[in-house]
């Protein structure tokens, strides 16, 4: 699965990059380019923190504090251009996933390191990603969909990441950055709960997908064996050796309608079977 969301990455990125830099095709990507800054902006704010620990520089650590907040609102533009210019795509879904996690992961680190109250929320991170990988890995086929609570989940999040930040400038905040800190956990545990419930109706639906289609392969198997014993009714209809008496004659064919019936019968019982789940899935 690494792999797979490795190679969509990378051939999305450099088309992400040519489409831009085109007059033509600029606005087509400029949602990608908000997400792929999420990439950048944590790798700054990590650089500019610890420098600002090791040298004791304010200005540093307020300025990593204003680059981290400034990381968490691409989020809201991404989403917004991407709505705004039609340019939804399978490698943006990739990118924002990929982005979401790394940001809210390299921030999350170099919060750690101010306050190790933050490697609750960096627990909790890895709490719901991998609760999605474990079901992707296990159902290749299962399309990994956002819920409400995990899109209402990023704002708490971010939140608390800045007032991470704003807590090294006044003490005050600390007490209530802890908070959010524990308030934001329990958010990110019911994520991944529903995440969790949201997987299952996915399973349960692939699961009854492929039920259907086992029934229905079984319906034009049975339907074409019934069309077969019909042509062999008529053509033994048409080579009865003239030798045969009457009463074998009529065995014979009274064997056949049998046959025939059987197989009917079989075929409506599959297709009530098959009509009784899908009222039932609905």
């Amino acid at each position: 699965m690494i792999k797979e969301y490795w190679e969509k990455f990378k051939s999305g990125t450099k088309i992400m990059f040519k489409e831009f830099f085109n007059k033509e095709t600029n606005k087509k990507q400029r949602a990608n380019m908000w997400s792929f800054s999420r990439l950048i902006i944590p790798i700054i704010t990590l650089i500019l923190s610890i420098i600002s620990i090791i040298t004791n520089t304010m200005p540093l650590l307020i300025a990593s504090c204003l680059i981290a907040g400034f990381g968490a609102i691409t989020d809201h533009f991404d989403g917004k251009s991407a709505r705004k210019y039609k340019s939804e795509s399978e490698y943006g879904k990739v990118l924002d996933q990929v982005t979401d996690k790394y940001y809210a992961g390299v921030v999350g680190i170099n919060l750690s390191l101010l306050n190790p109250m933050y490697l609750i929320t960096l627990l909790g991170e890895a709490i719901i990603g991998a609760v999605n990988v474990s079901y992707k890995l296990k159902y290749k086929d299962m399309e990994g969909k956002s819920s409400i609570v995990g899109k209402f989940k990023q704002w708490p999040l971010y939140i608390t990441l800045a007032l991470g930040y704003l807590s090294t400038i006044n003490s005050v905040l600390l007490s209530i950055a802890n908070i959010a800190v524990i308030i934001t956990f329990l958010v990110q545990i019911l994520t991944a709960i529903t995440y969790i419930k949201q997987n299952n109706d996915e399973v349960k639906k692939l699961k009854n997908n492929i039920n259907e289609k086992t029934i229905l392969t079984e319906v034009e198997d049975e339907n074409k064996h019934s069309k077969e014993l019909v042509l062999e009714k008529t053509n033994s209809n048409n080579t009865v050796n003239n030798t045969m008496s009457r009463k074998e004659q009529y065995q014979k064919l009274r064997d056949v309608l049998n046959q025939i019936l059987i197989k009917e019968s079989k075929l409506d019982n599959k297709s009530k079977t098959l009509i009784l789940k899908k009222e039932n899935d609905k």
